[in-house]
């Protein structure tokens, strides 16, 4: 039996916000006073550097808390080679989490929905969100292009729960070896989807994780190629 059903993480995934995260990391530093403030090509090292650790920390098993985010700020500036005082790395990071204006589709993201629902696959929103959630996606075009959107604030559990995956696959009527799950966070996507058995597809545009221990994908364009591959198996 082949993959039936496509599910998508939103944030970062099928949407994207602006200013992008290496532009808000410039900003950043300009507003921490650190030096010299890097140019993008440094910018995404320095992204890179402090995703690649979180990924590092999450398969030790340790929790994303603010002493560990403190440390990942501190090597991304090391990366980075920007220096000053910052009493209080995590800071940063919340700035850069947080410092952004508007939320637009990811490049691709309307275009392989519609690739995926000519072929015949049912697609789904399965995203950490709240209610209000689904307005934004349905004023991006995604809500109406998809067979269900689910909030994790509606369904009363979150990724990377997997009562949360299991609430969706029962609302779907599929089973966890006729899904794919499509996300760009390791650790409530990749791992969240695991844990169900469903086959978590990395979407790693900035090519942070090339080891991923699973398919992975930097175009969302190139998801009905390798899912025909996946169905051939």
């Amino acid at each position: 039996m082949g993959i039936r059903l496509v599910l998508f993480d939103a944030g970062g995934t099928l949407t994207k916000v602006l200013p992008e995260r290496e532009e808000r990391i410039q900003k950043a530093c300009v507003y921490f006073n650190l030096s010299p403030v890097p140019d993008e090509i440094t910018a995404r090292l320095g992204l890179v550097t402090i995703e690649r650790f979180f990924i590092g920390a999450m398969q030790e098993g340790r929790m994303i808390d603010r002493e560990t985010v403190r440390e990942g700020v501190m090597l991304m500036l090391t990366a980075m080679k920007v220096s000053g005082r910052l009493e209080d790395p995590a800071l940063l990071w919340d700035f850069v989490e947080t410092q952004y204006e508007t939320e637009v589709p990811m490049d691709g993201s309307l275009e392989t929905i519609d690739a995926l629902k000519d072929r015949g696959y049912m697609v789904a929103v399965a995203s950490n969100a709240t209610p209000n959630y689904e307005k934004v996606l349905a004023d991006l075009g995604i809500a109406e292009r998809v067979d269900a959107v689910f909030l994790s604030d509606v369904v009363g559990y979150a990724k990377p729960d997997p009562r949360f995956f299991q609430f969706v696959l029962e609302q779907m009527g599929a089973a966890p070896k006729e899904t794919v799950h499509v996300g760009n966070s390791y650790w409530h996507d990749v791992i969240g989807a695991m844990r169900v058995g469903i086959l978590p597809i990395y979407f790693d545009r900035r090519e942070i994780f090339p080891n991923a221990d699973c398919p992975r994908i930097i175009r969302l364009q190139d998801l009905p190629f390798l899912l025909e591959q996946l169905n051939r198996r």
